[in-house]
Parts: C-alpha cells; sequence; structure tokens
C-alpha cells in the first residue's frame, strides 16, 4: 500500500517546518484538523495587516492548498507529463473572485513566488514554470516580485483596504515596478512612499516616469 498524504500534513510541514513534503503521485488526502492550521494562519495574517482583514474562505484557501501541493509534486517528480500537470494546476477556483478568495488564496500561495524560483533554479525550459506563472498572472496579491509574470488585474482586491496596503508593501518590498502600470495602486504606492523614496529607489525612479 502507498504512502498516504494528507493536507494536514502537507500544511503541517509548512507550518511548524517551512517545508513542502509531498509524495509522488499520490492525490492529496483532507485528512483531519487541517481546517484549523488555516483558521491559526489567519488569525496570525490578521494581527499583521494594517485594518480589518476580509473573511476567510475555507473553499478557496483548500483549493489553493491543493494547487500549492500539486505544484510542489510536480518540481519533485521530475516525470510527470506536462499534460498532467496542467490537469492539476488548471482547475479553477470554485469561488468567484473577491477580496475574501483572494486573501484566503493568498495565505497559501504566498509561498508561489519561492516555488517559481526553485522551479527557475532546476530547468528554464520546465513546463511547470509556465502553469505557475499563469497562476501567479491569475493571482497577482500573491505573485508580488515574480520576474515575466505579464498583466495582472488587481481590481479584485484593491477596494479593501488591508489587502491593498499589502499590495503596496510587497511591491515596495521587492521593487516589483511592473505593478506600476495601474494608475489606482499607482497612486497607492506613491503615498506610501511619500517624501522617503530613498527607501525603494527603483521604484521612486519607476513612479517619476509616465506610466
Amino acid at each position: 500500500m502507498g504512502v498516504v498524504m494528507t493536507l494536514t500534513d502537507f500544511l503541517t510541514g509548512l507550518s511548524e517546518h517551512g517545508v513542502a513534503v509531498v509524495v509522488s503521485d499520490a492525490p492529496l488526502q483532507p485528512g483531519e484538523g487541517w481546517q484549523d492550521i488555516i483558521r491559526g494562519w489567519d488569525a496570525l495574517r490578521r494581527m499583521e495587516l494594517a485594518f480589518d482583514a476580509p473573511a476567510l474562505s475555507l473553499v478557496a484557501a483548500e483549493w489553493a492548498a491543493l494547487r500549492l501541493y500539486r505544484g510542489c509534486q510536480a518540481l519533485v517528480c521530475r516525470d510527470m507529463p506536462p499534460q498532467d500537470m496542467h490537469r492539476f494546476l488548471a482547475v479553477a477556483c470554485p469561488e468567484a473572485r473577491s477580496a475574501s478568495v483572494d486573501y484566503s488564496v493568498d495565505l497559501l500561495f504566498r509561498f508561489l513566488p519561492d516555488l517559481v524560483t526553485l522551479a527557475r533554479r532546476v530547468e528554464q525550459a520546465d513546463p511547470l514554470i509556465a502553469e505557475l506563472l499563469a497562476l501567479a498572472q491569475a493571482w497577482p496579491l500573491s505573485s508580488v516580485g515574480i520576474t515575466a509574470v505579464g498583466v495582472v488585474d488587481p481590481e479584485p482586491f484593491l477596494e479593501d483596504p488591508s489587502l491593498r496596503q499589502l499590495y503596496v508593501d510587497r511591491i515596495l518590498a521587492t521593487g516589483d515596478t511592473s505593478r506600476l502600470r495601474h494608475e489606482v495602486v499607482r497612486s497607492a504606492v506613491r503615498m506610501a512612499l511619500g517624501a522617503f523614496p530613498g527607501l525603494a529607489p527603483a521604484v521612486a525612479a519607476a513612479l517619476a516616469t509616465p506610466a
């Protein structure tokens, strides 16, 4: 009998050790207690964010956790066919985009930049990279700092003050000037940078030129 991997096991590894544990070719079983881990992450995030974070959606968080697991699995299992990668990773989120959904997905997809970095180190032509970049483009809150993502649409979460500020903070921290194409984002970043352009010189330089 093969090893059974549960969502609880996967999230526990990320939470306690910062390590994504996967099993080759094995689907992820739900297990018990994964909801409590997500709720714990949610509680910690709420203490870190400015303003009040949107409501947690466990449905969206579970979807994101399964995509993240499959992405990690594809990175480790080098013989996974590209069509399987696409079939696993291209599954649409079951909930419509909203601030709540983007927030909940980000609890998992905040690990996406690290996964893309690891995949690029393994092989630049890896088909997995294209699948991960598709997720990065679809979920811009979580993909700040990832290069070659393309044009993103942050509209679903920009009206939420806490997520807008989180997005701005990540842009400033990573110097991701590609996110300044959106006028609302550009204005919010300019306001946050204020009289201290030296804190993010690349961003300040981009703000000084027309969008």
